[in-house]
């Protein structure tokens, strides 16, 4: 895992949770083979993986992130939002994955390790403000 660049966060007030720019490996199958590739960004909602080859928008899968000092690969289920292709933007092509979560305790558990990784990245203090920003323009 190693930190990215900084256009994560550039979509930062777009979004209803906050992302932090890291480059963790995510395993999912395309068709009939298993496809390894990173993120860009993930957050306790949803992720943006780095993939000249995108599933199409609504294709619900199942994502492998290996996140190093956690023990065991995390299984999350997935729909495809949105796809960036090379063609369309100067952007970075990849997918636009939101989360899907059987019940409230499957999130919290992703909140969890998604907000070690923040502090991790971010440092305490600047993971304690972006928070603060995110419930404030929630309010």
């Amino acid at each position: 895992m190693r930190a990215c660049d900084s256009e994560a966060m550039s979509d930062q007030h777009m979004r209803r949770t906050p992302r932090v720019p890291l480059e963790i490996k995510v395993e999912y199958k395309r068709f009939n083979a298993f496809i390894a590739d990173y993120t860009r960004d993930i957050s306790t909602g949803g992720l943006f993986v780095r993939t000249y080859s995108p599933l199409p928008p609504g294709t619900e899968a199942m994502f492998t992130l290996v996140i190093p000092k956690v023990a065991a690969p995390i299984i999350l289920r997935g729909v495809v939002k949105r796809v960036v292709t090379g063609a369309e933007s100067s952007k970075e092509p990849g997918m636009g994955i939101e989360l899907l979560f059987d019940d409230d305790r499957e999130s919290a558990a992703l909140k969890v390790v998604i907000d070690a990784l923040m502090i991790d990245h971010l440092g305490e203090a600047l993971f304690r403000r972006l928070v603060e920003v995110q419930k404030n323009s929630e309010g």
